[in-house]
């Protein structure tokens, strides 16, 4: 039998060892998201090189957010991590010159705020941080650079101050995309999105559900009838109501829809909206607990009746036949939505 001091001695080594590991999943959790954004969003803020979202690893590891992890520990979380689809976050090849890597998608890189390796600033950042800070003093009705509009609606965002009163005043007739991931929008705010922007084509409302139901998602299907890309992941409270109003209008110009995140939709409605939509090129579903063999076989039939030029991709995580499905199921829709 053990004696009460062994006993405590082991209970004290137990109790180190689950500090140390506690400590290496917090120091590893804190590359997963360092990563992450360098290689996604930052790249070009921090001074490195992109060619087509690839970036220098040896570079990549000189970056100050990166400073107390190796060349190797920075591969090797590159090459073990995935996604809750099970499919590879991130890329990397070995060329001539060194391995290079970048994020497998939803690359969305900002631009560096500084004059090349100097630190001035460039007069068109500083004028968007001009106006983010006095956006109540902008009307940008009419204001013909979507990107510019873009720009500033993603500045507010990102700093969490992004209101559905805000918003009002920055969208603008001449827009043809809009990014509203995770907005907390008021009844306003779709309003306003739906009466200000009738010629959207790009469209993301993902995590946008709080507010938005059938109703209100009708009445944008109805008014903004250009839109080709639309991504309503999240949004829980709509229901095959949304689909068949997507069906009815959309019919002859979507192209690119994810609805994953939300159970509401049945088989049935998927199956309508798949056989309407003839010009549908890629369809995300990849959660729908509602997408039976049955349907999925249905859908697969609907798919390789299809033409060639009008091949449709669809996402699901039950679904693998070549006909329809991807190869990586995170390269579908996300692309087309930005």
């Amino acid at each position: 039998m053990l004696s009460i001091t062994n006993a405590i001695e082991r209970h004290h080594e137990h109790k180190d060892n689950m500090q140390l590991v506690k400590q290496y999943e917090r120091r590893q959790l804190k590359l997963g998201k360092r990563l992450a954004y360098i290689l996604r969003y930052g790249a070009e803020k921090e001074g490195l090189q992109v060619d087509e979202g690839w970036i220098s690893l040896s570079a990549l590891a000189k970056v100050p957010l990166l400073s107390e992890y190796t060349e190797n520990e920075l591969l090797g979380e590159i090459q073990t991590s995935y996604s809750y689809r099970k499919t590879p976050r991130y890329q990397w090849e070995r060329r001539p010159n060194g391995i290079y890597v970048r994020a497998a998608y939803g690359r969305k890189f900002e631009r560096n705020p500084f004059h090349g390796q100097t630190q001035i600033r460039r007069l068109l950042d500083l004028a968007l941080e001009y106006v983010c800070q006095n956006i109540d003093k902008y009307d940008f009705e009419g204001f013909p650079d979507e990107f510019l509009i873009n720009e500033v609606i993603h500045r507010i965002k990102r700093n969490g101050k992004l209101t559905s009163r805000t918003l009002q005043g920055i969208l603008s007739g001449t827009m043809e995309h809009l990014d509203l991931d995770g907005i907390y929008l008021t009844e306003s705010g779709i309003r306003a999105v739906y009466t200000k922007c009738p010629n959207l084509r790009v469209l993301s409302l993902k995590g946008c559900g709080y507010i938005l139901n059938d109703h209100y998602c009708e009445q944008l299907i109805r008014k903004c009838p250009l839109i080709e890309s639309l991504d309503l992941s999240y949004c829980r409270h709509l229901t095959d109501r949304t689909l068949d109003n997507l069906t009815k209008y959309y019919s002859e110009n979507l192209l690119h829809l994810i609805l994953s995140g939300n159970q509401n939709y049945t088989g049935d409605a998927i199956v309508r909206l798949v056989s309407g939509c003839q010009h549908l090129r890629q369809l995300d579903i990849w959660d729908n607990p509602n997408c039976t063999n049955d349907v999925l076989n249905i859908l697969i039939a609907l798919g390789k009746s299809r033409s060639e030029d009008r091949a449709i991709t669809i996402v699901h995580k039950h679904l693998q036949h070549p006909a329809v499905a991807p190869a990586n199921p995170w390269a579908v829709v996300s692309a087309k939505t930005v």
